[in-house]
């Protein structure tokens, strides 16, 4: 899968991550702490860790695919 569209598919949780924070962010409003509930807190770590082990092992996949197109061009005789 290409980089661009595997970032865009991953990213909604991420924006409904962002959401929800603004959102705690306003209905605080004026306070200097937030509060969370400990399942929201998992559930955002969560959501981030998913999104940077999906990314890692794509990125990890793909730069493979590259050095594999690039030892075969490099084994190719040329002339």
């Amino acid at each position: 899968m290409e980089m661009g569209k595997f970032v865009d598919r991953r990213l909604h949780p991420v924006r409904i991550l962002l959401g929800l924070m603004n959102h705690e962010m306003e209905l605080a409003r004026g306070e200097n702490t937030i509060t969370l509930d400990r399942e929201v807190v998992r559930s955002l770590i969560e959501t981030v860790s998913l999104f940077v082990e999906d990314f890692e092992v794509s990125n990890r996949a793909m730069r493979d695919q590259q050095q594999k197109k690039f030892a075969q061009a490099g084994g190719a005789k040329v002339g």
